[in-house]
C-alpha cells in the first residue's frame, strides 16, 4: 500500500493536470479559484500575485484569441500534452516543447523548452516560479507541433538523493570550476542535447565548456556559486532552476526574477539527456543583485 509521502506527489500532478486542462485547455480563467490559493505566490515576473490577478491577466490573455502572436509565461502552461511532468514532496514541475522563431534563420524555429513549477499546499496552487525571459517570452507553437513527450522511469531502485546530488555537483566542478577535462565524471559519451543551440555528445559538451572559460580550470567551490532556487526529481529525470535577475527592457536599471531551468535524465551515475529553458533569443546575462528574497 501506498504511504501517504509517495501518494502525496501523485495526488499534485494530478491536480496540476486538472488545472492546466480545465483554465487553459478550456481557456476558462474563472475555473483558477477551483484550483489556486486565493493568496497565490508568483515568483515569476509575468503575474501580480493572488489568484485573482492571475485570472484577471488570463482573461485578458484569452480574450486576445488562441493564437496570439506572443504569450506569455502562463501561456507556456497551456493545454498541450507536456513533455514531461514530475512531482516530489509539495513541488510539481511542468516541461512544455515550445520551438521558437529563429533570429538567424527567418522561417525556422529553434528548440526551447518553458518550465512552470507548482507548490501545492492544501490541494492549492499556492507558489509559481515559470521560466519567464521578459525579454523573448514564448510565442504558441505552431497547430500540430509535436509535444515531444518522454517517459520519466518510476524504477523503486533509483536514488533521486544520489541524482540530485551528481547534478548538483555537475555545475560545481564542471562550470564553476571552469574545467572541460570534469565532464567525463558526469556525463556519457553519447550524451543527447535536446536543444540545438548547445553541441551534442560529450565531447561536444567538453569543447564548450573549453571555449566558454578559456582561462579555466580554477578550484571547484564547496558549493555552487550560484545555489539551486529549486531542485525536483522524480525517478530518473532531475530539473534544477537558479535565479539569475535580469534587467527590465524598459531600460530603467530594475531588475527582474528570471529562472532558469535545466533538466536531466540520470542512468547508471551519469547524466545521459538535457532540456534547456533557455531560449536562443535571449540567453540570460550574468546575474545582478538578487531581487528581495521572498518566503
Amino acid at each position: 500500500m501506498a504511504t501517504s509521502t509517495e501518494q502525496e506527489p501523485r495526488v499534485n500532478k494530478v491536480l496540476v493536470d486538472r488545472f492546466l486542462a480545465d483554465v487553459f485547455g478550456s481557456r476558462n480563467a474563472d475555473a483558477v479559484a477551483d484550483y489556486v490559493a486565493p493568496d497565490l505566490v508568483q515568483h515569476g515576473a509575468d503575474v501580480p500575485d493572488g489568484a485573482e490577478a492571475f485570472a484577471d491577466l488570463l482573461r485578458r490573455e484569452f480574450g486576445r484569441g488562441p493564437t496570439a502572436d506572443q504569450g506569455t509565461a502562463a501561456d507556456a502552461s497551456g493545454a498541450r500534452d507536456p513533455v514531461f511532468v514530475v512531482g516530489e514532496n509539495d513541488l510539481v514541475c511542468v516541461c512544455h516543447y515550445m520551438p521558437q522563431p529563429d533570429p538567424d534563420a527567418p522561417g525556422s524555429t529553434f528548440d526551447h523548452y518553458a518550465f512552470t513549477t507548482y507548490r501545492i499546499r492544501d490541494g492549492r496552487i499556492a507558489e509559481r516560479w515559470p521560466s519567464l525571459n521578459k525579454i523573448a517570452p514564448p510565442r504558441p507553437p505552431a497547430p500540430g507541433t509535436p509535444t515531444r513527450t518522454t517517459t520519466v522511469s518510476s524504477s523503486p531502485s533509483i536514488d533521486i538523493e544520489a541524482n540530485k546530488r551528481l547534478v548538483v555537483d555537475f555545475y560545481r566542478c564542471v562550470f564553476d570550476a571552469q574545467n572541460p577535462d570534469a565532464v567525463k565524471h558526469f556525463v556519457a559519451e553519447d550524451y543527447l542535447q535536446h536543444v540545438s543551440h548547445y553541441p551534442p555528445g560529450r565531447a561536444g559538451l567538453e569543447e564548450f565548456v573549453r571555449s566558454r572559460f578559456p582561462d579555466g580550470p580554477v578550484p571547484p567551490p564547496a558549493e555552487p556559486l550560484i545555489p539551486p532556487a529549486l531542485i525536483v526529481a522524480e525517478g530518473d529525470i532531475v530539473v534544477v532552476a537558479g535565479l539569475l535577475p535580469q534587467a527590465e527592457p524598459d531600460g530603467s536599471g530594475a531588475l527582474y526574477p528570471y529562472y532558469v531551468y535545466d533538466a536531466y535524465r540520470v542512468r547508471g551515475k551519469r547524466l545521459v539527456e538535457h532540456w534547456s529553458g533557455i531560449t536562443r533569443t535571449a540567453p540570460p546575462k550574468p546575474p545582478g543583485p538578487p531581487p528581495a528574497a521572498r518566503t
